[in-house]
């Protein structure tokens, strides 16, 4: 009887430390969790937001490597000229009103986006291509979103929530056409136009509820 009380009081100390320990771990799995006010509402915003802009930073990430590498297999500098004449043209044609066409909230997280995707701020992208990419580009780009061309991701600070939807979207959860929608110059004129139609509209209907009936 006594080697068995002996026995347990020397294995009951070890049995404790243990469960601390196992404890311990089971502590540190626990992943730390985001608490957001009206979560739901601010998720469905940023999906909206990227309806347009996500395609349009992905198309951007990969017409950057595939000029990098087509540009890597050229040796001779008249080709390489020639190639970027014909990548600058092609970036023109798809992103000129495609971006004019974007709202200014949108405007802003593409630049962000493309920083996700590329590495890179938009302004660094500019300055890296300039000369490739013709002062008017630069210009253009630069005229509409200026003040959000050295705009960073943050995955896991401000941009938190986008992460998360751009997460459930490459995972599948979300039904997403990540094809890049092409605007050109009488598609935007026409938005526009749609656009101005929309704003009058609203005015007149504000003034109409002041006044009264």
């Amino acid at each position: 009887m006594k080697i068995i009380i002996l026995t347990l009081t020397l294995y009951l100390p070890l049995l404790s430390l243990s469960q601390i320990e196992n404890t311990t771990i089971k502590e540190q799995d626990i992943k730390e969790m985001k608490v957001e006010r009206n979560y739901s509402s601010k998720y469905k915003r940023q999906l909206d937001l990227l309806e347009k802009t996500y395609p349009m930073a992905l198309k951007a990430k990969e017409l950057i490597d595939e000029y990098e590498k087509d540009l890597s297999d050229l040796n001779k500098k008249r080709l390489q000229r020639k190639y970027s004449k014909k990548m600058y043209k092609k970036l023109k044609s798809d992103f000129t009103y495609s971006i004019r066409d974007l709202y200014q909230s949108e405007g802003a997280i593409l630049m962000k986006l493309v920083h996700r995707e590329t590495g890179m701020t938009v302004n660094q992208i500019l300055k890296k291509y300039r000369n490739q990419f013709q002062t008017s580009f630069y210009r253009g780009v630069a005229s509409i979103f200026g003040q959000n061309l050295n705009a960073t991701y943050d995955a896991n600070g401000d941009d938190w929530i986008t992460e998360s939807v751009i997460n459930d979207i490459e995972s599948g959860k979300i039904s997403f056409n990540k094809n890049m929608i092409t605007i050109d110059k009488e598609d935007y004129k026409k938005s526009m136009a749609e656009y101005k139609d929309g704003r009058k509209k609203s005015r007149k209907s504000k003034r109409k509820k002041r006044k009264g009936p």
